[in-house]
């Protein structure tokens, strides 16, 4: 499995930032953890979540946290080996036709998810629809996936705004608590405010620097997709019209950085 490095020094910069300050600023590491205190702020969290949405799509998110170090599936390279992939369905779609590209479209390896847009595009080009038709529900396949796959980005920015909101609820508790106790004396005082701010800590540091940033990963990893996506479906718009090769090069490139855009294409492919 891959690994985004610039997710592991971001994830090592913000907890070691912190870790640094706790270390600098005081030898009694010990009041910096509250078991308790973090599962006030986790546990009603989620069941802040559970409540707002349906309880399958909160697990999804909170699957979506394991997947933050896995780098998008579309990079600068994959967006160039489609297109350089298309422009050749592109020579083979006006020399040979539909059928040609049957042939072609056979020789592609198995996806390994049976959702895959490339194979739905395939699927209902060679069901013979028009260019209109075929647009529309190209158009609809990626935007409903586009919505569906979004819901985990929301629910885990919904997290986001919701963990401040518990931890603040603990240190409240933790006030009362200890305001019941000053009958005893104010020895203890400073140490138990210290402990009842913990809750408001262990919120923000969930806020920031776990739900907010694994919500705009995975909205970014979405966009990413749609924009593959809609290069696919332009893609395959142009092979439904047998446009040559040149026309399908001087398109698709604009969906590249021009540092690597395609040149392949001749005028003699027209």
């Amino acid at each position: 499995m891959r690994i985004s490095f610039s997710t592991l020094v971001g994830i090592a910069i913000g907890f070691g930032l912190f870790a640094f300050a706790v270390w600098s600023g005081t030898q009694n590491y010990a009041i910096f953890w509250s078991a308790s205190s973090l599962l006030l702020v986790l546990g009603g969290t989620l069941a802040a979540a559970m409540i707002s949405y349906e309880g399958r799509y909160v697990w999804k998110a909170l699957g979506t946290l394991t997947q933050v170090i896995v780098p998008t599936q579309v990079s600068p390279k994959v967006l160039y080996e489609d297109v350089r992939q298309i422009i050749d369905w592109g020579r083979i779609g006006a020399r040979d036709g539909l059928r040609g590209l049957e042939t072609e479209f056979s020789k592609l390896p198995k996806p390994k998810h049976k959702d895959s847009f490339l194979q739905h595009c395939i699927k209902l080009m060679l069901a013979g629809y028009k260019e209109d038709n075929l647009r529309g529900k190209l158009e609809t396949a990626m935007n409903t996936t586009y919505e569906r796959n979004m819901v985990q980005a929301t629910i885990l920015n919904t997290m986001a705004n919701i963990a401040p909101g518990f931890g603040m609820i603990g240190t409240l508790v933790g006030l009362i608590i200890m305001l019941s106790e000053l009958d005893g004396g104010t020895g203890n005082l400073g140490a138990g405010l210290a402990i009842a701010l913990i809750t408001t800590l262990y919120g923000i540091i969930l806020a920031q620097l776990v739900f907010k940033p694994a919500s705009r990963k995975a909205e970014q990893k979405e966009q990413m997709l749609r924009f593959r996506n809609q290069l696919t479906i332009d893609a395959f718009l142009l092979l439904v019209n047998r446009a040559n090769s040149f026309e399908i090069q001087d398109h698709l490139n604009s969906y590249l950085d021009p540092s690597v855009q395609f040149n392949r294409a001749t005028r003699d492919d027209t």
